[in-house]
């Protein structure tokens, strides 16, 4: 096969989907396959091949060898191969994946979640996640004060140092909202890399939902990332039932004062802007309106005494744990 393929990398950023595209991609193997689209290697998330490129126990020359080799093994042509980490976009240098570029036309794919509506839901999945000892015990407003720490949500500057390692057009952006997924997430990252049919592919992954304000403040105590993974992985889904009943009871998930959220935008403003121009043609990357300022907002706390804090909270784990071992 003379003509060049093209590697496409799916880098993020979090929260816009990514565990079901990659269990989707993982799922619909054969059938992508099969009209020239391989996602390689065997896994449905390919962190360990990136983790190990930028641990420098290979290089991306290498890993495009082993890619190469995949794709002429195949029995049909193969013109495209998509990888996908979101934990790539958290790198403040990407410059280790400069050398996929000798072997494919490099094509990054980039999902953009406004940043508002990012930050609460990256606090809610790591204090419930908890893999990274910095954030998660960490409080709602210490997280707002350290917001800097998560770079990547600059898009602007971020795609420009995309640019920087692949060269300029080598960045496919999308947004993430309703309004501009129609078809939802699945669809809208298919058509990232030219997959016209991805409305037919069967789903996998299920939804990674975030915890509510309260339950996520209640786990935020809670030492989960010392459990082992599979333990961890139980405690999590006995609080995602602890949270069902408190989600029907009060289903308000929003946690940014209106003030403090139109602080944010401005902070974003500029970026977005040269985004949405470069992009999409126009002047605003985000187009799903604001909250209301009447719209309900809730702090992440516990109940103050403890007698509400046992019956709200405490008890209800307790009884999902019970209920979840029982099941064996």
């Amino acid at each position: 096969m003379n003509k060049r393929r093209t590697l496409f990398l799916h880098i993020g950023v979090h929260r816009t989907a990514t565990t079901a595209i990659q269990a989707t991609m993982f799922k619909n193997w054969t059938r992508l396959r099969d009209e020239g689209y391989l996602y390689p290697l065997g896994v449905e998330r390919h962190i360990g091949t990136f983790n190990n490129i930028f641990f420098g126990n290979t290089t991306a020359k290498d890993v495009s060898k082993t890619l190469l080799a995949r794709a002429e093994s195949h029995p049909v042509p193969i013109h495209t191969l998509i990888m996908s980490d979101e934990d790539v976009s958290m790198r403040r240098d990407i410059s280790a994946l400069r050398d996929f570029a000798d072997d494919f036309d490099v094509k990054v794919i980039f999902a953009m979640r406004r940043q508002d509506l990012w930050l609460e839901s990256w606090w809610a999945q790591n204090v419930k996640g908890q893999w990274d000892r910095r954030y998660c015990h960490m409080s709602w407003p210490d997280f707002m004060q350290n917001r800097g720490d998560f770079h990547w949500i600059d898009y602007d500057r971020y795609i420009r140092h995309i640019e920087d390692v692949f060269g300029e057009g080598s960045v496919q952006p999308y947004v993430f909202e309703r309004q501009q997924m129609p078809d939802g997430p699945i669809v809208a990252f298919c058509q990232q890399f030219g997959f016209p049919d991805g409305a037919s592919l069967d789903r996998a992954g299920g939804e990674n939902i975030s915890l509510t304000p309260e339950v996520s403040e209640f786990v935020r105590h809670l030492p989960l990332i010392d459990a082992p993974m599979d333990l961890r992985l139980r405690l999590i889904a006995m609080a995602e039932g602890v949270d069902r009943k408190i989600r029907a009871e009060n289903p308000v998930t929003l946690m940014i004062s209106h003030d403090q959220r139109l602080e944010i935008i401005r902070e974003f403003a500029p970026g977005n802007s040269r985004v949405a121009h470069r992009f999409f043609g126009r002047s605003d990357l985000f187009l799903e309106p604001l909250p209301q300022p009447s719209q309900p907002v809730v702090t992440p706390e516990l109940p103050r005494y403890s007698g509400p804090l046992v019956n709200r909270l405490v008890a209800p784990f307790f009884a999902e744990i019970i209920r979840g071992f029982s099941k064996g």
